[in-house]
């Protein structure tokens, strides 16, 4: 507990199913958060507040006294599919916090359809928001980061300058049907943060991604409650028999942040309760 503490801890669109459990997660190892997204400033610092306070809930719920050391959420704008807002929405926190240590790409979009009907335009907006855009974010946030002061830790000499995390997907290596523009800019995404990790790491920058398998959230929350045959379609496909959750999502997404992973670098960790593994069945 509290293995984030005086971090400060940058997440994109941080107000959905898988955003806003990890913001609170991070919150409640003692981070500093700045949820981003693009809800107007009353809204998105409304959905913070209730984070925070659903933080120190659960704190007070397994160690009383713990609550008061949780961190903050707090909320800014920005659109994590353009380079002008991104690198204004990172200044401000700089500006206001001094230093970024884990940046998280979290903001995408998926519409999965046959592959005789993709239009043009759903191809193009997969690639600009779930590729493109994390490029422009992790670029940004390691022009930043490389000019941060390395941390030195115990076992770990050279120390630590920041990390930057994306929200990738099991189907980066596994097509899942009709899923083929999604599947495609979560491989980009892959194969671009084992580039980064590789020319990032003589600046003591890691980067690391966590691919969650099918999660009760989002679009396939949306299609399990509406299609009767999508649950045990989709449950079928996956070995542990059940969905995941957004929260077993986070729990990576603060490992990998955590001074226990300061040693991975380049790594894809999967959370998909098999869903990845050859069929032998």
């Amino acid at each position: 507990m509290h293995r984030m503490k005086n971090k400060t801890v940058v997440i994109t669109a941080g107000y959905g199913d898988i955003g806003r459990a990890t913001c609170r997660r991070y919150c409640e190892e003692g981070a500093t958060v700045i949820m981003t997204g693009r809800k107007p400033v009353q809204e998105g610092a409304a959905i913070a507040r209730a984070t925070e306070a659903a933080a120190r809930r659960a704190l007070a719920a397994t160690l009383p006294k713990a609550a008061a050391a949780a961190g903050t959420i707090e909320y800014l704008p920005c659109d994590a599919g353009a380079r002008a807002s991104i690198d204004a929405m990172l200044a401000a926190v700089v500006k206001r916090h001094g230093r970024i240590d884990v940046v998280i790409g979290n903001a995408a979009m998926v519409e999965n359809g046959p592959f005789l009907e993709i239009r043009q335009d759903q191809w193009q907006a997969h690639l600009d928001l779930n590729l493109t855009g994390n490029f422009h974010l992790g670029q940004a946030a390691a022009r930043i980061m490389v000019k941060q002061k390395s941390l030195k830790k115990p076992g770990c000499r050279r120390g630590v300058r920041g990390k930057i995390l994306f929200n990738s997907s099991w189907v980066q290596d596994t097509p899942w049907p009709e899923g083929c523009c999604y599947g495609v800019s979560k491989a980009g995404l892959q194969l671009m943060a084992k580039a980064m990790a590789h020319e990032l790491a003589v600046h003591g920058i890691r980067v690391n991604l966590v691919s969650p398998g099918i999660i009760l959230a989002g679009l396939s929350k949306i299609c399990y409650e509406t299609d009767p045959h999508f649950g045990p379609r989709a449950t079928a496909a996956i070995p542990l028999r059940e969905f995941g959750t957004p929260d077993q999502c986070a729990d990576a997404f603060v490992f990998l942040a955590s001074d226990e992973a300061d040693y991975i670098t380049g790594t894809s960790l999967l959370v998909d309760g098999g869903a990845s593994l050859p069929r032998r069945d």
